[in-house]
């Protein structure tokens, strides 16, 4: 029912354009003072991923946001890791011997206290997809951890603080063995970002953003934090109204692959009002492009050659 309520809305445009400051534009040359540059698990093409040293050189760099992955610890904390196990090309265990690939599964971060997790090492492997990636010893940070150690780091420079994009990490084929079931999890993330809204003594609600591919955390985030802006992400080639439905709420941010990012999509974004930050675009013509067809932002692997780019362009 609510799925067709919302189709009806959206094909006869009553759902009204907010946050017109963020909405997509026309093809473009140069980036817009508003632009978010995202740096995807810190700045996996130079440093270890969903690491603090990653997401500190992202920020040295100067994204506006850090863009990272959330899993849970056996013990009910959130863990900075892409996957909800030990990736046997990247991490070493703690007594630095390889993970065997075909066991790596085993490893679960849902079967472990973070204890034991934190004795692992993902940052001294070279990661296979990044070869000019600079490896060194590094662990799987807890989020509050993370998001502290870069908001003191940046604190003393000449910038605005850092905003976080928050991926919740989940499957249906994963609930209650890997990861929590989705209502947990999203109160799992909204009860520690109010704790560390109490540590650090600001509104970090003002700069955070979450999104995940699975639709069922995101609603139940929606429900209990309504105020804080949601992305959905998505590979699967359609519509803007389609991936809408999919996902029962209009969001704040649509995020899609950049390779099925059409024009279409672009101007859809535009009447409705939402951010388009596409990913994960590394390639200086591919960035270029989303550039010039007038994204919100993008999130890339390479926040360097992005800023190479139009340094020489702007300076």
């Amino acid at each position: 029912m609510i799925k067709r309520l919302l189709k009806l809305a959206l094909s006869i445009g009553l759902l009204l354009p907010v946050f017109l400051n963020w909405s997509c534009g026309s093809r473009k040359s140069t980036v817009p003072e508003n632009f978010d540059l995202q740096g995807h698990r810190g700045a996996m093409g130079l440093k270890p991923e969903n690491t603090i040293p990653g997401f500190i050189k992202a920020a040295e760099l100067g994204v506006n946001t850090i863009e990272f992955d959330l899993a849970v610890s056996e013990d009910q904390k959130l863990v900075v890791s892409h996957d909800p196990w030990f990736r046997s090309d990247i991490c070493l265990q703690p007594d630095q011997s390889p993970i065997p690939g075909q066991q790596e599964r085993a490893f679960r971060l849902y079967e472990m206290p973070y204890s034991e997790i934190k004795r692992f090492d993902c940052g001294s492997l070279q990661n296979p997809s990044h070869p000019g990636q600079k490896t060194l010893p590094a662990k799987k940070p807890l989020m509050t951890d993370a998001i502290t150690a870069v908001d003191k780091h940046v604190a003393p420079l000449d910038r605005k603080p850092v905003r976080y994009n928050i991926e919740i990490k989940s499957n249906p084929a994963w609930d209650q063995s890997l990861t929590p079931d989705p209502e947990t999890f999203a109160k799992l993330l909204l009860q520690e970002l109010s704790q560390l809204q109490k540590a650090l003594d600001e509104n970090i609600f003002k700069r955070v953003n979450i999104q995940s591919f699975d639709p069922r955390p995101l609603r139940a985030f929606r429900e209990i934090a309504p105020n804080i802006p949601i992305a959905i992400l998505t590979y699967e080639v359609g519509s803007v109204d389609e991936h809408i439905e999919n996902f029962g709420f209009l969001p704040e941010i649509y995020s899609p692959n950049y390779g099925i990012l059409t024009p279409e999509h672009i101007e859809r974004c535009r009447e409705l009002g939402i951010r388009i930050i596409p990913w994960t675009v590394n390639r200086p013509e591919d960035i270029r492009n989303m550039v010039e067809l007038g994204v919100s932002g993008l999130i890339t692997d390479y926040p360097n050659r992005f800023f190479q780019l139009y340094k020489r362009e702007e300076g």
